[in-house]
Formats: C-alpha cells, structure tokens, sequence
C-alpha cells in the first residue's frame, strides 16, 4: 500500500513517508473500538464527551490507515491532514463520510476549546456514531483485505 499519487502537492508536504507500521495499526484500531465503547457508556452523563470520543475513535481509525500505508501527519494540522489523507487514500464513495469526519473535527474544537455556548446534541451524536462505526468497520476490513498475509488481532 501507498499514497496515491494523485495526491495534492500541499497534501504531500504535510505528510512524510515512514515505516510501514501494522502493530502500531492494531494498537489504534484497538483504542478506536475502546472510544466508540467509551463514547456509548457515557453519552447520557456526558454528551458532549461522547461526542469528542466518537471524534477520537475517527483520528485513530485515519492514523491506524495511515501507519500501514507508510505515512504519517506532520505535526502542524495533523487532524485537518489526516482527514484529508483519508479522503484521498479511500476516494471515491467516502466522501460523505470525510466530509462528516471534517465537521466532527470543527465540532470537536468547538466542545475543547469553546465550552458553554456550543454543545453536542443528541441527534449529531447519532449521526456520529453512525458514521464512526461505518468507518470503523469499513476501515479495518479493508486493511485485513489489503494485508492478508498479516494476522492482525482487532
């Protein structure tokens, strides 16, 4: 697996080759399953919480891609690129579920660093978690179909 070389010039400047990573995938795949069951158990104490780990449960699915496709983010707009990434890397017939991965971003950044007047509904969350557990799923059977040689354990 590689990036694509469709890729954007200003996308590849913000990501930089590196070693192909499959324990390193395993180990985000796990915690992503661990912040969507997280996420669940607490949206009705918390739903702006919930929220934020159905977001994180996203960036580790996108890092997880990332690390057995040889690539990382650079450290400046590493979220904003790993969406991106994604985008680019699954293409065509995800682009809904990028597109909402980028708004739970922006959502995300209002609940961290802007609490009060933004809060998370109940009806985003679904939305949320919906579309995390799709491309939980989706992901993780697409890295076992592209990798299947390797045995992975998530």
């Amino acid at each position: 697996m590689s990036i694509p070389k469709e890729i954007p010039e200003d996308l590849k400047e913000s990501i930089k080759p590196c070693p192909v990573n499959f324990q390193s995938a395993e180990n985000l795949l796990r915690r992503a399953r661990k912040d969507l069951s997280s996420a669940q158990f607490i949206r009705s104490a918390d739903l702006d919480a919930a929220y934020t780990l159905l977001y994180d449960c996203m960036l580790h699915v996108g890092l997880a891609y990332m690390a057995v496709s040889g690539v990382r983010p650079e450290m400046k707009g590493k979220h904003r690129t790993v969406i991106h990434c994604m985008g680019y890397i699954l293409g065509k017939g995800y682009e809904e579920q990028i597109h909402f991965y980028d708004h739970m971003r922006r959502k995300r950044h209002q609940l961290i660093y802007e609490p009060g007047p933004y809060e998370a509904t109940k009806k985003e969350f679904e939305d949320g978690e919906k579309v995390a557990k799709g491309f939980l799923t989706d992901v993780s059977k697409r890295i076992r179909e592209e990798n299947p040689q390797k045995s992975f354990d998530f």
